[in-house]
């Protein structure tokens, strides 16, 4: 049987490491870090000239299930980037512009997902960046336990809750 948890954290880095972060485009980055860190070219943003670096929160969910992003919310806060995985591949639109506007009142700066968002000109219209890996109007349930903060893979990159995010941007 599959455990399921939300752990709670504080833990990240200094808020100056990422801002300075922040100001360097993503070749840069990923070239300063040795070569490493980039995630699957699959995720593109939704708008182009995105750029934000923050303490990743991680949510994994099952596919066409959103109710971990839901849990997950309370965890967030102002500089955080939440990154949301599925058990399996989706395209599902599980993120939107309700989930926007709730992150943007706790200071969140934007969304990594391996599945599918929808909403994509309102998101734009706020300003809220996401990299995604499609855009689908399909809902999703509110029904299966997943997990908050632990590590995922997105895109083909493990990424571990609390540790410095930035992602690609592409176009």
């Amino acid at each position: 049987m599959t455990q399921h948890v939300v752990v709670r954290t504080t833990k990240g880095p200094a808020p100056a490491d990422l801002a300075a972060l922040a100001g360097f485009g993503v070749a840069t980055a990923h070239e300063a870090a040795g070569r490493t860190g980039l995630v699957g070219p699959e995720l593109r943003p939704i708008y182009p000239g995105s750029r934000i670096a923050g303490r990743a929160v991680t949510v994994l969910s099952h596919p066409g299930d959103n109710l971990m992003i839901h849990a997950c919310i309370e965890q967030c806060r102002a500089g955080d980037v939440l990154v949301v995985a599925t058990t399996s591949r989706s395209t599902d639109g599980m993120f939107g512009e309700l989930f926007a506007t709730q992150l943007r009142a706790r200071g969140v700066l934007g969304l990594v997902t391996d599945a599918g968002v929808r909403d994509v000109a309102e998101l734009t219209a706020m300003d809220f960046p996401v990299w995604s890996r499609a855009v689908h109007a399909q809902g999703t349930a509110k029904a299966v336990p997943g997990s908050v903060n632990v590590p995922v893979v997105v895109a083909g990159r493990l990424i571990t809750p609390g540790t410095p995010w930035s992602p690609t941007t592409t176009g």
